[in-house]
């Protein structure tokens, strides 16, 4: 129970703790993705930088090992809120970016060698009553291509969907691989890597790691979720995303699924859900809707929520009755960071040196990367495109109990939008008056 497919309960050795006071150029706080891509590219920027990532558990031991395994060109904000705030050039310079920073993960990982799984097959939403395709219909754009029923039938054998909306921009990974092919790289680069290390302050110039002084120049902060409240306050909160994987499934049954490209797909539910089917033929199947915990508690109890993992097994046999006779052997869970206006960030005072990256909100595959590109640059001193996420102001979350009403209170009305879209065959009211007020 809660150990992620991606990891196939492989034991983790943690290498040793932090054991006396030390010094470098960059100290980075988190082992997930956002610090280990800001470590690869200043290394890649200035070779000759010190640098450390200090990580409370193991490098992977966060989202960033237990996600989806999307690196898709997803952004958290809708692309008219992003052009309303930001303008068309930044909003057309952050897909361009996005877009690139799947095929060099890609690359990277290929001319490394990197056993990640990777295969870039695109992605689809599909639809399967008349609520979800009149809504699904009306995204076509440059970057989405409409399938009609045959056509989405074709590309998955999913009896039930009615058509799709396919975007060639998404690949799919293992990400916890990618996670400890990114540790073993850094480490033959000479970064050093303290895990079972535990940060407990952060100011300017110093940190205190297990006890221990730790001078530097420049601090990244890339905890995510599992920042302590007292260095973000209330701008956000942890919500919880649960996954399931079936068995191996005979080739017979993968034939009948079809997507031999491997695209990642998820129908078109307002209540989250992703799947990629797996390099070794496997559903790998994932949703929200776990409650929020007051006072944005973490909460490990909501990594195992029995109702929820049930409830995706049952969807993904709706979606393909071929597999309606095979078991599911992985049931995990963790937490991602939601900021108020569901914006991500990255934020640099040069003169403190201090840094902090994140909220992605479960796009944090490729916007990972993205952003530690953008940061890496920053602290080199390169220009970068004029990007959405940059000194981003996120605003604050309403105080409790209202935020625990409300974030609860979000995840029915996306339950009660997928219902009223299945007995009325039309786009969702419920959901055209809550999207406005969660201000995404």
């Amino acid at each position: 129970m809660n150990t992620s497919l991606w990891q196939a309960r492989q034991e983790i050795n943690p290498r040793n703790g932090i054991a006396g006071n030390k010094s470098f150029d960059v100290v980075i706080v988190g082992g997930g993705f956002s610090g280990l891509w800001s470590a690869y590219h200043l290394k890649k920027l200035q070779p000759s930088l010190s640098i450390a990532i200090f990580e409370k558990e193991y490098v992977g031991f966060g989202a960033s090992g237990r996600n989806g395994g999307w690196a898709s060109a997803e952004y958290p904000t809708s692309s008219k809120r992003l052009i309303r705030e930001h303008g068309e050039d930044s909003y057309r310079a952050l897909r361009r970016e996005l877009i690139n920073s799947i095929d060099e993960i890609g690359v990277i990982s290929s001319e490394n060698k990197w056993s990640i799984d990777f295969a870039k097959g695109g992605s689809f939403v599909f639809a399967r009553n008349n609520g979800q395709l009149q809504r699904i219909s009306k995204e076509i754009d440059s970057e989405h291509n409409f399938l009609s029923k045959n056509q989405t039938q074709e590309l998955i054998g999913i009896p039930s969907a009615l058509g799709a909306v396919f975007t060639p921009h998404c690949a799919c990974l293992n990400p916890f691989k990618l996670t400890r092919a990114l540790f073993e790289y850094l480490i033959n680069s000479g970064v050093e890597i303290f895990e079972k290390t535990e940060v407990s302050n952060i100011d300017s110039g110093k940190i205190i790691a297990n006890g221990f002084e730790v001078s530097c120049k420049y601090s990244i902060r890339a905890t995510e979720a599992f920042t302590p409240k007292k260095w973000m306050g209330n701008k956000q909160i942890p919500i919880y995303s649960l996954m399931v994987a079936s068995q191996v499934l005979p080739k017979e049954v993968i034939s009948q699924i079809r997507n031999a490209q491997r695209a990642t797909f998820q129908e078109a539910c307002h209540l989250i859900t992703y799947a990629q089917i797996t390099a070794d033929n496997r559903i790998a199947l994932g949703g929200r809707g776990v409650r929020y915990k007051l006072f944005s508690r973490l909460s490990e109890r909501s990594e195992l929520d029995n109702r929820m993992h049930s409830a995706l097994e049952k969807r993904a046999k709706s979606w393909f009755p071929q597999i309606r006779d095979f078991s599911f052997e992985y049931r995990w869970g963790g937490a991602v960071a939601l900021t108020r206006r569901w914006q991500s960030y990255l934020s640099l005072d040069l003169r403190s040196g201090q840094a902090a990256i994140g909220g992605y909100v479960g796009d944090g595959v490729t916007l990972s990367y993205l952003v530690s590109k953008t940061l890496a640059k920053k602290i080199c001193g390169q220009e970068t495109a004029n990007l959405p996420f940059i000194d981003q102001k996120i605003g604050k979350w309403e105080p409790e109990p209202f935020r625990y009403v409300a974030v609860n209170a979000g995840f029915k009305a996306s339950v009660a939008a997928d219902f009223e879209e299945r007995l009325t065959g039309r786009p969702s009211f419920i959901a055209s008056v809550i999207d406005p007020l969660i201000n995404r």
